[in-house]
């Protein structure tokens, strides 16, 4: 067992006070990180900047907050959809409490023209999404499917699907 006493009389890591040389150089420069170009935006932050106008709309209400996102994914999914699930997002927001059809028809004609100025060419289908509030910030994830990859001249893959069955 070590005591003060044999430690002194050691050398080694304990005993041995003279300092040791360091084999490594400590005053290079750290070399330059790489610009990797401009941010490529995510899913997340294209829905996030889409459903902008609502979530301004909630204000600092968390459960409003998730009440305009999921609005703002059903009218995200109708217009890629297309026109049949466009009137049910109307007839769904209209039915929502203290909403009427013309506020609703309103609503989803503007946030269409919005999506289709903001991201012509997204097709991207939102599943799924999870907005989570901390005390100083805000988590959002997506998940999505996208309904016409590349290659497909038709947005409808079930078509597709079945004919090479």
């Amino acid at each position: 067992m070590s005591s003060p006493r044999s430690r002194r009389q050691t050398n080694g890591a304990f005993g041995n006070r003279k300092p040791r040389p360091i084999e490594r150089d400590f005053s290079s420069p750290v070399p330059p990180q790489e610009n990797k170009g401009p941010k490529v935006k995510t899913i997340a932050d294209r829905l996030a900047e889409f459903s902008q106008p609502l979530l301004e709309q909630a204000g600092d209400n968390r459960l409003a907050a998730k009440g305009a996102m999921n609005v703002a994914i059903l009218i995200w999914n109708a217009a890629i959809e297309g026109p049949e699930k466009i009137k049910e997002a109307k007839a769904k927001i209209a039915a929502l409490p203290g909403s009427d059809a013309e506020q609703a028809e309103n609503l989803v004609t503007s946030m269409i023209e919005r999506k289709n100025e903001l991201f012509p060419g997204e097709s991207s289908l939102i599943t799924n999404f999870v907005l989570t509030f901390k005390r100083r910030s805000t988590s959002f994830s997506v998940s999505t499917v996208n309904v016409n990859p590349e290659g497909l001249k038709t947005g409808n893959i079930q078509e597709i699907i079945q004919a090479k069955m």
